[in-house]
């Protein structure tokens, strides 16, 4: 279902500094929980803090990961947007995608809107959203400069064991 937010919505990226800020290639090359490799969607959170979990489950690293990056994009309040709201988020932690993956790939393949909202597998009560690079409606997204990301480091394990 299509809809509009009532002011312009602002979202965040974090990725490594090497990798292209607001690009979809990893996504084209490996896949996501929404989309089957093959289509260029860029994935970004509904808050800092919830794209600070999501790089931490998919790290899978004793170390923060070195050059860390944080991209800010403004959604304009007019730009048609859709959102799921029919899946469940407690069950999304599991392995098998085939089913958001059918969901991610159709609303890409039908172009209807640039932007899909879906549940954050992280964190059931906060969005992640979805960029599909190839509508026409991208363009109209502003994209900030990448700016360093800041992460406390005790959100990530220590060797050796201890606390922080």
């Amino acid at each position: 279902m299509a809809f509009r937010h009532d002011a312009a919505t602002r979202v965040y990226r974090i990725v490594h500094g090497r990798s292209p800020p607001f690009d979809g290639s990893g996504t084209y090359r490996w896949g996501s929980r929404w989309i089957s490799p093959g289509r260029q969607v860029v994935h970004a959170a509904e808050t800092y803090a919830l794209a600070v979990l999501e790089n931490l489950v998919h790290w899978q690293t004793n170390a923060l990961l070195p050059a860390l990056v944080c991209v800010e994009a403004t959604i304009p309040a007019d730009m048609q947007q859709e959102q799921v709201d029919d899946v469940d988020p407690r069950p999304l932690g599991t392995l098998d995608h085939a089913a958001t993956r059918a969901y991610g790939d159709n609303w890409h393949d039908r172009r209807r809107t640039a932007i899909l909202w879906v549940p954050s597998a992280v964190s059931p009560y906060e969005r992640n959203v979805l960029f599909n690079q190839a509508h026409e409606d991208f363009t109209m997204i502003e994209i900030a400069a990448p700016v360093s990301a800041v992460v406390d480091r005790r959100l990530v394990r220590k060797s050796g064991g201890g606390g922080g």
